[in-house]
Parts: C-alpha cells; sequence; structure tokens
C-alpha cells in the first residue's frame, strides 16, 4: 500500500464537504487541527488548507488516521495508515494467506464472524451474479455461517480487503479473532502458535497483552527484544526531596506517595501498545494543570526543572527543539529523572542491608514492542571520588548496566563534555538519528 502523493488536499476537501463554516472548527478539533475563524472571503477549503499549512507529511497521515476513525471513512484511515507505516517492515500477501489458512474455515471461533469483520471493514455491495448484488455481510452469513465451510478464511481476506489493507488493520482483525469470547484455553494457544510460525517470517509475533477472565489476550508486535510486562508505574521529574511511597494494593502492586508527593510527577494513565508519545504526556498533564493555557510549555518547564545538570538540559531542550517539528504528535516522550528501582527510607538504618544502585535513571523512553530506552547522562561523580578514579564507583555502573540490559532494556550514556560544546546539538541529533533507525518507532522525516 502505498502513500498518497497529495493527501493535504484530500484533507482540505474531506473537511470542506464534512462541516458547514460553523462546524468547521469542531471536526478539525477531532484530529487536533485549528482552523482560522470563518470570514466571508475565505473558503472553507482555504480555511482547512491554512489549518493544515506546514504539517509534515507524517503528521498528516496521523491527522487522515484520526479523522478516518472517527468518521468511520475506511479509505481516509488506510490513507493515513499508508503513511504512518510506510518505514515499518510489511506483512506480506504471502504471509497474510498463510495466516488465513491457519485458521482454515473457522475465523471467529464462538464469536459472530459478521459481527467481527463489520467493526474493521466496509460491508458494500457485491456481485453475486451478472444481475445483482447483496450486502457483502449478507455473503458472509450465507458461505461461513449457514452454509458452514463453502468460503475459507483466505477466500475471506480476499473479499474483505485483509490481504492489502494496513499492518494496524490486519493485526486488529488477528488479535479480535483471537479473542477469548471466541477461542479459549488449548485451542488458543495451538492457533497463536501456528499463526507465529508464519508471522516470524516478516519479523512480528503475537504476545500475550494481558488477559480477560483468566485468558490470554493477545496483540501483534514487531519482534525485539524488549521488557516483559507492561509499565505499571511511572515515578518521574523528581526535583526535590525522595518522595516516600507506600503500597496500597500489594496484590494489584498499587502504590500511592506518602510524602513528598510535591517533588515529583506520576503518570496513572495505561501506557498503550506503542508506547509513550509526548502528545499523550502533554494531555495528561492538561488534566494535572487544567488552568494553563500552554500545556506544552508549562510541562517542559516542570520536566527542565527536575534536570540535574547543563549537560541534561542540553540533551533535553535539543531533543525537543529538533525531533519536536519533525515528528509533531508522534514524538516519543522524553522522561526525565525516572525512578527505576526504590528504595524505602528504612533501608538507610540497616546493618545488613545496602540500597539498590541507580534508583533512578536520567531519561526513559517508553517506545513500540515494550521498547525501553535508558539514556544516562555521565559527569565525573559517575567514575570518581574526590577528584580520583574510582574503580569502585565504575565497577557499580557497569554492574547496574548489566542487570538493565538482562532486564531487556537499551542503555545509552553521553559524557557530560560531549554535550556542552558547539557540537553538542549534532552530536544529539546523530545518536537520534540512529536509534529511530534501530528501533523504529515510528516513520520521521528525512
Amino acid at each position: 500500500m502505498s502513500a498518497e502523493p497529495n493527501l493535504g488536499e484530500r484533507l482540505a476537501e474531506y473537511l470542506k464537504t464534512r462541516s458547514t463554516h460553523e462546524q468547521m472548527p469542531i471536526v478539525a478539533a477531532v484530529a487536533g487541527i485549528t482552523v482560522p475563524p470563518q470570514e466571508d472571503n475565505i473558503s472553507k477549503r482555504d480555511r482547512a488548507r491554512i489549518g493544515l499549512q506546514g504539517k509534515t507529511e507524517y503528521e498528516l497521515g496521523e491527522i487522515a488516521r484520526k479523522l478516518g476513525a472517527h468518521f468511520g471513512d475506511f479509505g481516509l484511515e488506510e490513507a493515513g495508515w499508508a503513511v504512518l507505516e510506510r518505514d515499518c517492515p510489511r506483512i506480506t500477501e504471502i504471509t497474510r494467506r498463510d495466516v488465513a489458512k491457519c485458521f482454515g474455515d473457522d475465523l471467529s471461533g464462538e464469536q459472530s464472524v459478521v459481527e467481527l469483520v463489520k467493526r474493521l471493514f466496509p460491508m458494500g455491495l457485491v456481485g453475486t451474479s451478472f444481475f445483482s448484488a447483496r450486502p457483502l455481510a449478507d455473503e458472509i452469513d450465507q458461505h461461513m455461517v449457514r452454509n458452514f465451510g463453502d468460503w475459507s478464511v483466505e477466500f475471506l481476506f480476499e473479499q474483505i480487503g485483509a490481504l492489502t489493507c494496513s499492518r494496524d488493520r490486519f493485526a486488529r482483525l488477528i488479535e479480535a479473532a483471537l479473542h477469548p469470547l471466541g477461542r479459549r484455553g488449548p485451542g488458543q494457544v495451538d492457533l497463536v502458535t501456528s499463526i507465529n510460525a508464519v508471522l516470524r517470517r516478516d519479523g512480528y509475533e503475537l504476545k500475550v497483552d494481558g488477559e480477560e477472565s483468566g485468558y490470554p489476550l493477545y496483540r501483534l508486535a514487531p519482534i525485539a527484544r524488549g521488557v516483559v510486562g507492561a509499565p505499571k508505574n511511572l515515578i518521574f521529574a523528581s526535583n526535590g526531596p525522595k518522595p516516600e511511597i507506600g503500597v496500597s494494593d500489594a496484590i494489584n502492586n498499587d502504590i500511592v506517595i506518602l510524602s513528598n508527593a510535591a517533588s515529583c510527577l506520576v503518570y496513572d494513565r495505561p501506557i498503550r501498545r506503542d508506547g509513550l508519545l509526548w502528545s499523550e504526556l502533554v494531555d495528561w498533564w492538561r488534566s494535572q494543570d487544567p488552568a494553563s493555557d500552554e500545556p506544552a510549555r508549562a510541562l517542559g518547564e516542570r520536566l527542565h526543572a527536575s534536570l540535574a545538570s547543563d549537560a541534561e538540559r542540553t540533551l533535553f531542550s535539543t531533543y525537543f527543539k529538533i525531533y519536536r517539528p519533525r515528528l509533531g504528535d508522534a514524538l516519543p516522550a522524553l522522561i526525565p529523572q525516572v525512578y527505576l528501582h526504590y528504595d524505602p527510607a528504612v533501608v538507610k538504618l540497616l546493618r545488613h542491608r545496602s540500597g539498590l544502585r541507580r534508583q533512578r535513571m536520567d531519561f526513559l523512553l517508553l517506545l513500540p514492542g515494550h521498547q525501553r530506552v535508558v539514556i544516562e547522562v555521565d559527569g565525573s561523580q559517575h567514575f570518581s571520588a574526590e577528584g580520583k578514579p574510582s574503580l569502585t564507583l565504575y565497577a557499580d555502573m557497569v554492574s547496574a548496566d548489566r542487570d538493565l540490559r538482562l532486564a531487556g532494556y537499551e542503555i545509552y550514556r553521553f559524557g557530560s563534555n560531549e554535550l556542552a560544546g558547539a557540537n553538542a546539538p549534532a552530536e544529539i541529533e546523530g545518536f537520534f538519528d540512529r536509534l529511530w533507525a534501530l528501533h523504529k518507532p515510528m516513520p520521521h522525516k528525512s
């Protein structure tokens, strides 16, 4: 599926036809666009063009995806995904056909196959003879329900467009077909094993991503050596005394900050399958500080206040200066001063127990596929004491790095001197460009 050459014009036309002048700001807001106020000499299309002006190709793709999903416009949503997925590994038609063969004649199990497919694909008219046509939903019902076995799942995929649709839509189809509402127990697990043997050829697999009523839920993800499990507690941006943390529910791993809560932030929303974006962090901050007219700026200033050195501040500010214009709403959140390990205050009173090493990370990125990237900025205190090299400090640092890597984290270190000179922005840009090429969090501007 190739990207549309003039997506901006298609979006302008879409906004024009979807709304009156009065409705346009509301419709545009669905996708995070701001259009100028209505004026007698400006057409709806031109208002839309002004709102879309300056958007990167990736941002236009995200706008198309959002508008298409909101209004149930399959074609527009797919046009958006064509841009968003352009630099991602494909799931080929060969692989999709082989996945379909794993299902045989039964896509949905105990679920309604018609309802499952209708949630994701348009059910337009299809020809049943030279002179007539009827809804695709009726065809599916006849050949896969009433006359079970008439259609194979591979033939169904041909009819609905699952062999050529976006990777995201194909993933959602497979995930829905494997939901425990339709399949449970050994049959579900065996089917996942068969499908994974096929998907791995294209670099993907189905992973357990939660459960419902004791049965696993699966999601399709790139094969990557990420961290097992979903993030549960994100405590970050500490700019004062260490917070005292208690566990309000040990079974659910729910925490509560008992004291010094004002010195740190706690992100309390679920973190979605594609990691944590800066736009999502800003949206969360808006709920924490509803009086702020500029939540992104206010959050940036609060995070900046937590940084411990000029080198950290250079890395943080340069990241946003370079990549926010390029990636827009797709920018991964660069989260500073994140608690990784936590020791209670009572540890310092114990004689036979030393504190955990590296309780905080300088920066953390939560990327797709359970990938967690740690960035550390090292001053002399990381490897010297009283001005002299310290093998003990160095050993503690590399030992903690090993533990993190074995847990699935990626760790990258900057020396503070690298971020002190005029070449610092180029060093930072070169690093993140290569990081995106390695981890592929999203398409980015070349």
